[in-house]
């Protein structure tokens, strides 16, 4: 997993790389695809599987960037998995994705005071981020299973379905929100750990029955050698 996912147009990419050198400064793994070549379905979900597995999605805006079609497709993405967006703003840009504009902006432009405004990112990042990481860490979990045809041996265990819980009863008051994915793998995988202990207790029934009819018959048969035993003398 990283910190931070960064999607931004190739011809702002002397600016993201700053950025980007920034974020490493401050101990803050960012993802970023430096590759300059045509995208492919192998490349595209890449490109996904980052986005997934990052904690927050970092848009650099810029009038390249709100008409790249592989950042919108990025974008898309990242509001379908309700990744956190933090929208960072490089070059002032009309016609910027709606999903950004629910979202405070953090302005790095050249006439900004980087330093200023780049702690300001800090502590975007750094917002609730139990919550946040919880949210990838069960995402790509729940991606996972859901890839591998919502196999049992996927599930979460116990423990990890009781952590789970709780993160998703919280997270109805938090932000960004647990998506349908990680319903529906909650919900599995109460059901295999409920599954399982019914089987547990049926098994440790069953043996019970069997080793109290076991201590029977050897009960029976130790009183008919006694008698046995008795008649002979």
């Amino acid at each position: 997993m990283s910190d931070v996912f960064i999607s931004y147009s190739r011809r702002d990419i002397d600016f993201v790389r700053h950025l980007f050198d920034q974020l490493k400064a401050r101990d803050r793994d960012a993802w970023a695809d430096w590759q300059d070549i045509p995208p492919t379905a192998d490349w595209l979900a890449e490109i996904y599987s980052g986005i997934e597995a990052a904690n927050t999605f970092l848009f650099v805006i810029s009038p390249d960037s709100v008409t790249s079609e592989i950042c919108t497709l990025e974008i898309e993405h990242a509001v379908k998995h309700n990744k956190r967006l933090v929208p960072v703003v490089w070059k002032d840009a009309d016609d910027v994705h709606q999903s950004m504009s629910a979202h405070n902006w953090v302005f790095l432009r050249e006439e900004d005071d980087f330093g200023a405004n780049f702690e300001l990112l800090i502590d975007a990042l750094d917002t609730d981020l139990e919550h946040v990481k919880e949210h990838t860490r069960l995402l790509t979990r729940a991606i996972e299973w859901d890839q591998n045809s919502r196999t049992k041996g996927l599930a979460l265990s116990k423990q990890e379905l009781q952590v789970a819980d709780r993160w998703l009863t919280q997270g109805l008051s938090a932000e960004p929100k647990p998506t349908d994915l990680h319903g529906e793998y909650v919900d599995f995988s109460r059901t295999v750990v409920d599954r399982f202990q019914r089987l547990m207790i049926s098994g440790i029934t069953v043996a019970f029955i069997m080793m109290m009819g076991l201590a029977g018959f050897a009960f029976y048969q130790r009183r008919q050698a006694q008698d046995i035993a008795r008649i002979a003398t």
